[in-house]
């Protein structure tokens, strides 16, 4: 080539997808010459991975006439999302904390009531004045509880509440002179005397719950206005459940045993500049599950999960969504879909060194890492026309969702490989059927000619449905119709969809917007997942609060959202990077 005009392949090697650009840079212009897009094999970052780009370089090259004379990558790093029984918990950061264990159910007596917390064997000293809540520890027979309960208001004591280590709260309250709310089950470890506690047992077919209102809890334990918001996110978990024992938190929660899973947090989210080693804290996954999920990305720094298959790694990210939270009671019937679980993102800490050298090897061509994801993907997003100058590029990836502003970058574990477990988990259908499913609405079969669409009109069928696709819901495959349940009607679908796709992306976009000081004008989203319009929907919902414009990229004027990071590399190269 003439003037040093040169080709320049720019590889993006995904989590899910891998995409490349060829074009040709002459004087620092990119003129693209072809591009595509194939599956991503194995890991990312894998020899299988960097095999599976090779090949589709050579299928563009013999499609377009042009072969590259150099190969530029980013750094790769891979991520991994799975599904793990791991229940949800309130946050280790909040004022107050439950003592009843969540799988408890048998609570007795009614009402709502608030005292200071006496042992039983205390019952036995002066009667002490005020609201007392009992405590009946697991080694006290329930008629010897009984029966010191009831001496004890023959003598004075005001008891309104008893908690029971057992499960033996019916047969203490038939047994007890008094009408209070008797909770059972509770974890009595650190529950000191003489500290406020609040008991509630609902009524058979009520839903009022007193101290599920966060004014009122704060109000019963003396807690300050200004832990009101910790006190209402805490309180949310409290919504359903037939029996409250809550009271305030005096010290730091019980840290995972030597043995047990633990998600690894620095301390105050940050290293230190003067610390090498910045101190640290461990909570259990269910402790940890609100912060990964309120808090920007960058305060996680190891994992141990022994249900995954890579059980412990150093992580930078992680990312938890909770099915159950998405099986809503409120619209969708229990039982049409597998809510058990949590689906689990974790981003590696360390890059794949040799991916460059491997490609290279394989090609028989130069090639060499240039920049990171998110700095790639950005450059090839601001290629779009008419994008605002202060906008934030946000590439959701299969695994990774980056956003890159004026001044900072965050990069957060779970994006379009999340919905897609999700999806599978929930539906209990293959990870590959799943990833059509999640993208088009879906239609249920009524008979061998007529169908019903999710916006609630009926069609008539070009041609006679299949037997195993009557009575069960479809996706439009291009082989014909292609079934994927029998619970779910085509409405039901729609809701379930996109609540799945708000609680996992559309979620975790609006925890890394937290990261910028100031709102940009615009969010620009670009990669496959943008392709989305649901998606694109669900994270406009999300960010309502803030008066920011989510639209699409438009790569290079031509690609849509696609090959952001490609591109990028290619543009990256041409300026000289």
């Amino acid at each position: 080539m003439s003037g040093g005009a040169r080709t320049v392949a720019g590889i993006d090697v995904g989590n899910h997808t891998t995409e490349i650009v060829l074009a040709r840079v002459a004087g620092g212009a990119v003129h693209p010459v072809g591009h595509g897009q194939a599956p991503t094999r194995g890991r990312k970052g894998s020899r299988d991975s960097l095999e599976g780009a090779a090949a589709l370089l050579h299928r563009i090259e013999v499609e377009s006439g042009t072969r590259a004379d150099e190969l530029v990558l980013s750094a790769i790093r891979p991520v991994d999302t799975e599904t793990a029984p791991l229940a949800p918990a309130a946050s280790p950061h909040a004022p107050v904390r439950s003592l009843r264990r969540p799988d408890a159910s048998t609570p007795a007596g009614t009402g709502y009531a608030v005292g200071h917390h006496v042992p039983l064997a205390d019952l036995n000293g002066a009667v002490s004045a005020g609201a007392t809540i009992v405590s009946v520890d697991g080694d006290t027979d329930f008629e010897d509880a009984a029966a010191a309960i009831g001496d004890a208001v023959a003598r004075g004591w005001d008891i309104v509440g008893v908690l029971a280590a057992q499960d033996d709260a019916v047969l203490i309250r038939n047994r007890i002179p008094v009408d209070v709310p008797v909770v059972d089950e509770v974890d009595l470890a650190g529950l000191e005397a003489g500290v406020l506690v609040a008991v509630e047992v609902v009524a058979e077919g009520r839903a009022y719950r007193a101290l599920a209102d966060p004014i009122a809890l704060c109000a019963a334990l003396e807690l300050g206005h200004e832990q009101i918001r910790e006190v209402a996110e805490f309180t949310r978990e409290l919504s359903d459940s037939p029996a409250i024992a809550v009271t305030p938190r005096t010290g730091p929660p019980r840290p995972p045993a030597v043995d047990d899973d633990y998600v690894e947090f620095r301390v105050d989210g940050e290293a230190k500049a003067e610390l090498s080693a910045p101190p640290t804290v461990r909570y259990s996954p269910a402790q940890a599950h609100s912060i990964l999920r309120r808090e920007p990305p960058g305060n996680v720094v190891r994992i141990r999960l022994r249900s995954l298959p890579h059980h412990e790694m150093a992580v930078d990210d992680a990312f938890f969504t909770d099915l159950s939270a998405l099986d809503n009671g409120a619209w969708l019937r229990r039982g049409v879909a597998d809510a058990r679980g949590t689906v689990v993102a974790l981003l590696a800490a360390d890059h794949v060194e040799d991916a460059a050298a491997t490609l290279g090897e394989l090609t028989d061509r130069p090639a060499r890492t240039i920049a990171t994801e998110p700095e790639a993907a950005a450059w090839g997003a601001r290629t779009t026309p008419g994008l605002p100058p202060d906008s934030v590029v946000c590439d959701i990836g299969g695994g990774t969702i980056d956003l890159v502003g004026d001044d900072r970058i965050v990069t957060a574990a779970g994006a379009g490989e999340t919905i897609t477990v999700a999806v599978a988990r929930m539906l209990n259908i293959p990870r590959a059927l799943a990833e059509r499913v999640k993208r088009t609405p879906a239609i249920r079969v009524e008979g061998p000619h007529v169908a019903h669409e999710e916006d609630g009109r009926r069609l008539f069928l070009d041609s006679p449905a299949p037997a195993e696709a009557i009575g069960r819901l479809c996706t439009r495959g291009t082989v014909g119709l292609v079934p994927f349940s029998n619970k779910l009607a085509a409405e039901e679908w729609r809701s379930l969809r996109l609540a799945i796709k708000q609680e996992t992306v559309a979620a975790n976009i609006a925890r890394c917007m937290k990261a910028f000081e100031k709102p940009p004008t615009a969010l620009v989203l670009a990669g496959g997942g943008a392709l989305d319009d649901e998606l694109l929907r669900t994270v406009g919902e999300s960010l309502r609060a803030v008066p920011i414009v989510v639209g699409r990229a438009n790569i290079d004027g031509i690609h849509g959202p696609r090959f952001a990071v490609a591109s990028g590399l290619v543009h990256l190269s041409a300026a000289g990077h």
